[in-house]
């Protein structure tokens, strides 16, 4: 609201062509009240979920909302909310003075905030969940939202810090949860659809979230789409994100994606748990999700795929390889697979090397010098390499075909095999020969 000016009038004044008494005293109430609305609640003694009471949070909540939007600021403190769930409305901002200067301690059985309006936000507070209590901390179910510099504890075996649900845009940035002596001892964030609606939710970007398990059997990112085919939780950003177990005897899954597809893992690290990584396909399908720069550290399983799981990137991961690899998978940390894992592309001591996924099944391009070598990746005596296949016209060299000359004898060589001889290998001549019924013979 702009500043409400009086108008006095001309002087001496009473002159009637100023503001009656009751304007001016209407236009200084609206200004205090402007005043009073940006003024931060300080008192912790109130009880700040009871939305009748002036001065608590949940009052100023529902004030803000029913004005069309505004900023609820809370100073520092710890703000007890026992009962009632706080509700962030349209246009809405709950901001804290900090995420370790403000606590909304959630002493009840409730969801503590529930981001039901469009274009709301959360920002610079810790919320503290009951330990051992199955309610959720931050619930969100509209889009468009933005919950930014937060901090999470406490919690239980089936509760959830953040719970996203049937939302479709939505930011989360700089997010702590547990650590820091305030344990987090439920789950992290599940992003889900349990609305029935057949329609593919996502569109969000996760960036600077810090996850620490606190308690086995937890899990610290769940994207989890519905049991209905083709609709999936899709198109999420998962960047500079850490999720850190229990260890690895503790049960504990670092991130789990349940029919999802295009969620892109970008600097992701797991460290400490039992299994990093889970893509599961069930009656839906995971599908076209990327890994970059993904890391899995001290746990048990880096990755795991179950059910339907394809069309996956792996780029420059470490400890996070698909086994087995599925239709249209890329993996490129030392190599690149193709056809369902059938043949393997990569590196090898400086050659570049074709083969079905064991080292000695393949044959190298050596490109180390001037002159380039085709070559069996097998070091054995008996390795060879066969040009052209049977049925066809054969293998045409241009200009020509150079035989070097071998100075001792070749290894069980195959019938029919022409190679250039110095004399006194297996004849007394220098020149070209070919093996014959079992006898080199001397072709000139």
């Amino acid at each position: 609201m702009p500043k409400q000016t009086i108008n006095v009038g001309t002087p001496p004044g009473n002159q009637g062509d100023g503001d009656t008494l009751r304007d001016a005293f209407v236009k200084t109430q609206a200004n205090f009240d402007e005043v009073y609305n940006a003024l931060p609640i300080t008192d912790t003694s109130l009880e700040h979920d009871n939305p009748v009471i002036d001065g608590t949070i949940a009052k100023a909540l529902a004030d803000a909302a029913a004005a069309g939007g505004g900023t609820v600021q809370l100073g520092p403190g710890t703000f007890v909310c026992s009962a009632r769930t706080l509700i962030v409305g349209d246009n809405v901002r709950l901001r804290g003075a900090g995420r370790r200067a403000t606590t909304i301690d959630v002493t009840g059985a409730q969801t503590g905030i529930h981001m039901a309006g469009i274009a709301s936000s959360v920002e610079a507070l810790h919320l503290k969940m009951p330990v051992g209590a199955n309610s959720d901390g931050l619930l969100i179910d509209r889009g468009e939202q933005h919950a930014r510099d937060l901090f999470f504890s406490g919690g239980g075996p089936t509760s959830w810090a953040i719970n996203i649900d049937a939302v479709n845009i939505l930011y989360l940035s700089n997010i702590r949860m547990g650590g820091s002596g305030n344990a987090l001892t439920g789950n992290g964030i599940i992003y889900q659809n349990t609305s029935g609606l057949t329609f593919n939710f996502g569109d969000s970007k996760f960036s600077k979230i810090d996850i620490t398990l606190a308690a086995d059997n937890t899990t610290g990112i769940r994207i989890a789409g519905p049991d209905i085919a083709n609709v999936k939780i899709n198109n999420i950003l998962l960047s500079q994100v850490e999720v850190i177990g229990t260890g690895t005897a503790g049960g504990c899954v670092g991130v789990h994606l349940h029919n999802a597809a295009r969620i892109i893992f970008l600097l992701v690290d797991v460290e400490e748990i039992d299994t990093a990584i889970i893509e599961e396909g069930v009656v839906g399908n995971c599908r076209n999700n990327v890994y970059i720069a993904a890391t899995s550290f001290g746990n048990n399983t880096g990755y795991t795929a179950i059910g339907n799981v394809f069309n996956r990137l792996f780029m420059g991961c470490q400890n996070i390889i698909p086994s087995p690899t599925s239709n249209g998978d890329v993996l490129v940390p030392d190599a690149l697979w193709l056809n369902e894992g059938a043949v393997r592309l990569w590196e090898n001591s400086g050659n570049l090397q074709f083969d079905n996924g064991s080292d000695i099944n393949g044959v190298q391009l050596s490109v180390g010098n001037t002159v380039p070598r085709i070559q069996p990746s097998s070091t054995d005596p008996a390795a060879q390499l066969t040009l052209g296949r049977a049925g066809t016209r054969g293998v045409e060299c241009e200009p020509g075909l150079v035989l070097p000359l071998q100075t001792t004898p070749i290894p069980d060589p195959k019938e029919g095999t022409l190679a250039q001889f110095a004399a006194g290998v297996v004849g007394a001549n220098t020149g070209l020969y070919q093996l014959r019924q079992g006898s080199w013979v001397f072709i000139g």
